[in-house]
């Protein structure tokens, strides 16, 4: 099952990532690439999404302004982990540097000539990073390589724990609060059953990441910061 939340993942990552037209190529791609791989509540909820994608695509610019507002120029919501904290702000700077260990164990590397860079805790790089580890675990256990799957797994389950769902339930649980497109609440809807089912996959207590978060907005230039 592992091979299949990579399309899922991808999706998810293009769909939160700023608009562009090649994004929308490539959701285009893994949605195909979906097809018949889900049943049940699943295949209902990115049915419902895909629905509404082909229906909306031709919409970029209007989507584009639809993003700016939610979560760059509005900043109504943060699409940045390091901005959501139970703890203190003095903790930013180990949890980037926790982030960035995990992507460059596993050769997820820095990018300079991208248009729009991001800071490594965007959601978008994060569940491209989770798409990866996917993957990676599947190809372990096609081909047999039981130290490596052991390792993947390992990280897998540490950096969804320590990070994507720490945050992520509550940066979906925002998204559906807001008034806006439903382009983003129903990528939402899609990726907090996903961090449910992750949940459940890993033995996790999916209401101990699912609660209310305090937010620390940053005022500088991210471009400043570690970026992908």
């Amino acid at each position: 099952m592992t091979i299949h939340l990579v399309p899922l993942y991808k999706i998810m990552s293009l769909g939160l990532s700023y608009p562009e037209e090649k994004n929308w190529e490539g959701i285009q791609d893994q949605i195909a690439l979906s097809r018949d791989l889900f049943a049940g509540e699943t295949a209902t909820c990115l049915n419902c999404f895909t629905e509404y994608f082909f229906r909306n695509k031709h919409r970029v610019e209007e989507i584009q302004a639809e993003y700016l507002r939610i979560f760059d120029v509005g900043r109504n919501i943060s699409p940045y982990e390091t901005e959501y904290t139970l703890e203190k702000v003095s903790r930013k700077p180990f949890e980037l540097a926790d982030i960035s260990g995990f992507y460059t164990a596993f050769g997820f590397g820095l990018r300079k000539d991208v248009r729009y860079k991001e800071s490594l805790d965007h959601i978008g790089i994060e569940l491209e990073f989770m798409a990866i580890l996917a993957w990676k675990e599947e190809y372990a256990r096609e081909n047999n390589q039981q130290e490596h799957l052991a390792i993947v797994q390992d990280a897998r389950k540490k950096f969804f724990q320590a990070h994507l769902a720490r945050w992520g339930f509550f940066f979906c649980r925002r998204i559906a609060e807001i008034e806006g497109d439903d382009f983003f609440k129903r990528l939402a809807r899609l990726l907090e059953l996903v961090l449910t089912q992750e949940c459940q996959g890993y033995a996790l207590d999916a209401t101990l990441f699912n609660q209310q978060m305090e937010r620390d907005p940053y005022h500088g230039v991210r471009g400043e910061e570690l970026t992908c």
